[in-house]
C-alpha cells in the first residue's frame, strides 16, 4: 500500500465529512420542513447557534428552504453538496467512475428538488445516493488507506452534528468506536491530548464534558 500525499488525504477526508454533511442534515431538516408545511414551529436560530452560523432568515419556511438549497447561503445543504462533488472529481482516479457517478446524481437530485415545490422526494434520491455511494466505495476504492480516511471524514462529521444538533446522541459511542477503529489503520496526524479527551468522554465517562468541549476536540482532532 503506497503512501497517499497530504493532497489527496485531506481530500478524502473532506469528501466523507461534506457527504455526511449533506446525509445527516437532509434526515434532520426534511422532518422539519413537514412540520413547517403543516404549521408547526421549529426553532431556527437555536439550530444556528448550534450549527456556529448567523440566523439570517426571515422565518422558519425561509430557514428551511434557504439553509437547504440556497446556493447563495455558504451555509447550505446545496453548497456542502457541491463541495463533495468538487472533491470526488480530483478523486476520480481513486473513487472509480462508478462510485463519482453517484456523488454525481446526488448533486443532480439535490438541485432538482431545489426548484420544486414538494422538495421531499428528490431530497430522499439524495440520501439514497449518499448511502449507494459508501457501498461503491467500499467496492470499488481498492486502497484501503483511501476507504478508512474517508470514513474517518464521515465518522468525524457524524459525532460533530450529533452534538451540535444533539440528534442520535445514543449513536455516539458507537460511532466513536468506529472512528478508533478506522483511524488505528490510517497514518492520519491527530491531537492526542483532543483524542484522549473523545475516548474518555464518549466511551469511558459519557456525561463528564460539555458538548462545547466535545465539539472542540472532534474539530481539532485531525491535521487535514
Amino acid at each position: 500500500m503506497g503512501a497517499l500525499s497530504l493532497t489527496k488525504s485531506n481530500r478524502l477526508f473532506w469528501l466523507g465529512r461534506y457527504t455526511e454533511r449533506v446525509f445527516t442534515t437532509l434526515q434532520y431538516l426534511l422532518d422539519r420542513y413537514d412540520k413547517v408545511v403543516d404549521g408547526l414551529p421549529i426553532d431556527h436560530a437555536a439550530f444556528c447557534c448550534s450549527m456556529g452560523i448567523g440566523d439570517c432568515y426571515r422565518d422558519d419556511e425561509d430557514f428551511v428552504r434557504r439553509y437547504l438549497f440556497d446556493t447563495e447561503d455558504p451555509s447550505s445543504v446545496l453548497n456542502s453538496m457541491y463541495s463533495a462533488y468538487d472533491n470526488a472529481v480530483v478523486l476520480r482516479d481513486t473513487l472509480s467512475s462508478i462510485t463519482l457517478s453517484y456523488i454525481e446524481m446526488a448533486l443532480s437530485a439535490l438541485k432538482k428538488a431545489a426548484k420544486s415545490d414538494g422538495p421531499a422526494l428528490q431530497a430522499q434520491w439524495v440520501i439514497d445516493d449518499i448511502m449507494a455511494f459508501r457501498g461503491a466505495s467500499d467496492d470499488f476504492i481498492y486502497d484501503e488507506n483511501s476507504r478508512n480516511i474517508l470514513k474517518c471524514g464521515t465518522s468525524v462529521e457524524r459525532i460533530d452534528l450529533y452534538l451540535r444538533i444533539e440528534y442520535r446522541v445514543d449513536r455516539i459511542p458507537a460511532e466513536m468506536s468506529r472512528l478508533l477503529n478506522r483511524l488505528y489503520k490510517t497514518k492520519l496526524a491527530t491531537n492526542p491530548e483532543d483524542l484522549d479527551t473523545l475516548v474518555q468522554a464518549v466511551l469511558e465517562k459519557p456525561d463528564r464534558l460539555s458538548n462545547v468541549k466535545l465539539i472542540s476536540c472532534i474539530e481539532d482532532l485531525f491535521q487535514v
